[in-house]
């Protein structure tokens, strides 16, 4: 993993320096943009300020100063931010990197893809929708049902959906206990059809695993890959920390902070 920071003395694009004296343009962002690119660096959002720099006479100001992270380091804190603070009396502002978990409520419930695919879930759908009894008129009715099917999905995605890399790891080491005992005697019929029926759920639940891996990281134009995802999970944080939302501005007013800005 790899954590880079410092004043860089060059910026990522044009639109990262100002001067009210116009002058010449420079290309520094040239150079710069190819080593980020040639080592895979990240380079987070700016939270808090546009520029980092600002020179005495306030005339001048640019974004010199950055972290700049290697895709491992962002996969095992996906929440990094960087923000920077007050300058005071220092031509730069301080930046700090933040990996906080920030608790916005619970996520809104969206259905994933595989869901069709896994053996029942048609049937329990229609069985559930069909269950729920509610009075009134034909509005209220449905969406009193909507919210009780929302619920019902949630607890069936925990049995059939959730935890997914970790269960199929168990089946892995299932199928290496049984391959192992094969070398050594033959294995039983029970014990065959176990080695099968494991090695289908390692390929069903592994199939599963990649289409919600796909459908989060809204990577729709891939329709085939690797089984292995740790390229969706890449692309997946680097969209939650686009979209993330740490400061709003209104008024001449600034909320930072989960809490204020959810209200």
């Amino acid at each position: 993993m790899v954590c880079v920071c410092g004043d860089f003395n060059a910026v990522k694009n044009v639109d990262e320096r100002r001067s009210a004296r116009g002058g010449q343009r420079f290309v520094d962002h040239i150079p710069f943009n190819r080593f980020i690119e040639d080592n895979n660096l990240i380079d987070l959002p700016l939270s808090g300020r546009n520029f980092t720099w600002f020179k005495g006479d306030g005339l001048s100001m640019s974004r010199l100063d950055r972290f700049l992270l290697s895709e491992e380091w962002c996969m095992a804190w996906p929440n990094c931010k960087q923000v920077a603070r007050l300058r005071g009396l220092s031509d730069h502002c301080p930046l700090v990197l933040s990996a906080n978990e920030e608790d916005w409520g619970p996520r809104p419930l969206r259905m994933l893809k595989c869901w069709k695919d896994v053996p029942g879930y048609d049937l329990f759908v229609r069985e559930k929708w069909a269950s729920f009894q509610v009075d009134g008129w034909g509005g209220f009715v449905l969406k009193e049902k909507f919210k009780m099917i929302k619920g019902a999905l949630k607890e069936w995605h925990m049995n059939h959906a959730q935890n997914l890399p970790s269960r199929i790891d168990s089946l892995k080491e299932r199928l290496s206990a049984l391959d192992q005992k094969g070398e050594e005697e033959d294995l039983s019929e029970e014990e065959l059809a176990e080695l099968h029926g494991v090695t289908f759920d390692i390929h069903s639940l592994s199939r599963r695993n990649a289409s919600i891996s796909w459908q989060q990281s809204r990577s729709m134009w891939l329709k085939e890959g690797d089984a292995n995802s740790k390229y969706f999970h890449s692309v997946l944080a680097g969209r939650r920390r686009r979209n993330a939302i740490s400061v709003i501005q209104g008024d001449g007013v600034s909320l930072e902070g989960v809490n204020p800005i959810r209200q």
